[in-house]
């Protein structure tokens, strides 16, 4: 299955695993669990919560992230919107799909 991040979502991992790395030391381990979280998305993403317009949630094991994705059969690919911290403006990726032009 193909993985994507939107620009900005990517932006957000990278920031994230920075802040982590900075702050508490565990930059590499926060990659590896989206990684990871990546991998078990891929495997059966239909299984996690669904949201307003077919968007899905995974929680993030052991770090207060939460990854926003579409599945897209078809096309046997994964769009990851958003790498959010569950703290800070919740809902803020939802004004992101619109600037997407995705249907909420």
């Amino acid at each position: 299955m193909k993985v994507f991040f939107e620009s900005a979502a990517l932006i957000e991992y990278r920031e994230a695993a920075l802040y982590s790395q900075q702050r508490f030391g565990l930059g590499e381990e926060f990659v590896q669990a989206v990684e990871a979280a990546i991998a078990v998305i891929s495997s059966d993403p239909g299984r996690f919560q669904a949201l307003e317009a077919d968007i899905r949630m995974f929680r993030l094991p052991r770090f207060p992230y939460h990854i926003f994705f579409l599945h897209s059969p078809g096309e046997d690919s994964i769009t990851v919107y958003a790498v959010a911290h569950h703290g800070r403006q919740p809902g803020y990726w939802r004004g992101r799909l619109r600037q997407m032009g995705h249907p909420e």
